[in-house]
């Protein structure tokens, strides 16, 4: 018998005329995970993203989900990444000529299957995911009482086909309720504005039902958390102290702190200048960190522009997403201009590095990209975003570090990794202080993504710590 979970989702944000937005989970009343649906427009079409952290009880997982999309919301390709406490699964494919070749692995088995279709097919996991719903309620567009229509979806994991039907039984306020079914499977009820694009309610029979709760509208990025306290300007402007910082060429600490399981797929405490050394438990981490001031092969890089594609890297780190404005025109023209004269993939990440740091203003105001380049100023992290914008726009797959600077103590602090190839791997690039490839060993990261930090400097202890 399966198991009924009530899950409130709280949309934090809703920033196109799509159903972009940051949700948080919550079971029974407690927080479970957040889940996150970015739209982008593209060309004709669009990319849909979808990330999903659950966490309840000792299950854990992270699920997510890609799907590049012509007009009329037809699938050309898609992606799929599930991790956590149960294992993990991935899927990808492609869809062309009316065949869909679907490659991944479901656990521990193999999943290949090549699925013909007439239309269209589209990805559709059952699982607590909104990815799939959303798709179809788009690629429907019912707009009336009694409108009806029949899908052919996939089924990633399973590898086949199947149908869902959805009618629009009722009106209710703003909202038109579609009652959806797939035969052996799920069905549901979605209460869905057709106006905004946007899903109010659902509720899967026998599996969890969803609630969205608007709250105030937000910015670009989400507020900055309490207890996050990047370098000032007091700081840059010391010399003696930023000396300091700079010849750091060796630091050792203990490190603990304490984070939730949906944290987890974010740290990154092990990498080619760093090593981390200790206890990864369920709600803490314990150990020691040693950082070396030690650079990457970036005279080996590819020449520039790139003659072939980069290979071993995940795409994500290619494309925009919420404060990452690399689809931006403007912010492409200045990517394109700045990286014009270089003569290797690492001339051109350096140029856009130094060109964010001498020409954005170091300010306590933080921001998503685009807000940082119309207002010339921002923190580490406002720079940070903007330098992986840039990145991207220009070709080059980046993302965004987050850790802390030791300036005579902790202090929250972000930069930018740029992958370079298969070989040399991912180097770093710092536009706040205007650090490339050999960045100084204060640098500690601690966690991979364009959001905030979920652990501040403040609440890390970092002790016994040696410098050389």
């Amino acid at each position: 018998m399966k198991r009924s979970i009530v899950v409130v989702i709280a949309l934090l944000a809703a920033v196109t005329a799509f159903s972009d937005a940051t949700y948080r989970l919550f079971s029974s009343g407690k927080a479970v995970g957040t889940s996150e649906i970015v739209i982008t427009p593209r060309g004709a079409g669009f990319l849909l993203k979808t990330e999903t952290k659950f966490s309840e009880g000792s299950v854990n997982k992270t699920i997510k989900e890609l799907s590049t999309l012509e007009s009329e919301w037809i699938p050309t390709d898609y992606t799929l990444s599930i991790t956590g406490s149960e294992g993990e699964s991935r899927a990808s494919a492609t869809f062309k000529g009316g065949t869909a070749a679907l490659k991944g692995k479901a656990g521990t088995s193999p999943i290949e299957a090549s699925i013909e279709y007439r239309n269209a097919l589209t990805p559709f996991l059952e699982d607590v995911s909104l990815c799939g719903i959303i798709s179809l309620l788009h690629r429907a567009d019912l707009s009336g009482v009694g409108s009806r229509g029949e899908f052919e979806v996939m089924l990633p994991l399973e590898g086949v086909s199947a149908k869902v039907t959805l009618t629009a039984v009722e009106l209710e306020k703003e909202y038109l309720k579609i009652d959806g079914a797939r035969e052996g499977g799920w069905s549901w009820s979605a209460y869905w504005d057709p106006a905004r694009k946007q899903l109010g309610r659902l509720t899967v029979a026998g599996q969890f039902e969803a609630e969205i709760v608007q709250a105030e509208k937000a910015g670009e990025v989400e507020a900055k958390p309490q207890g996050y306290h990047p370098l000032s300007k007091d700081n840059l402007a010391d010399g003696d102290l930023m000396g300091r910082v700079a010849s750091i060429k060796n630091l050792k600490a203990g490190l603990a702190f304490n984070l939730s399981p949906e944290d987890f797929e974010r740290l990154y405490l092990n990498h080619f200048s760093q090593e981390f050394a200790g206890e990864v438990l369920s709600d803490k981490i314990m150990g020691f960190v040693e950082v070396k001031n030690i650079g990457h092969k970036v005279t080996n890089t590819p020449n520039w522009p790139l003659f072939y594609p980069l290979k071993g890297y995940d795409e994500v780190y290619l494309l925009p997403e919420r404060g990452v404005d690399s689809d931006n025109p403007a912010i492409m023209e200045r990517a394109a201009n700045t990286v014009k004269p270089a003569k290797t993939l690492w001339d051109a990440a350096r140029a856009i590095n130094l060109w964010v740091h001498r020409n954005i203003e170091y300010d306590a105001s933080t921001g998503g990209a685009l807000e940082t380049f119309n207002s010339q100023k921002g923190d580490s992290r406002a720079k940070a975003l903007l330098c992986t914008a840039l990145c991207r726009a220009a070709g080059i797959p980046a993302r965004v570090v987050s850790g802390v600077i030791w300036a005579d103590g902790p202090i929250d602090h972000a930069w930018v990794e740029v992958y370079l190839d298969e070989k040399a791997g991912w180097g770093p690039i710092d536009p706040t202080l205007g650090e490339a490839d050999k960045i100084n060993a204060g640098h500690i990261s601690l966690w991979i993504g364009s959001q905030f930090p979920p652990v501040t400097a403040g609440n890390l202890l970092l002790e016994n710590v040696v410098l050389e």
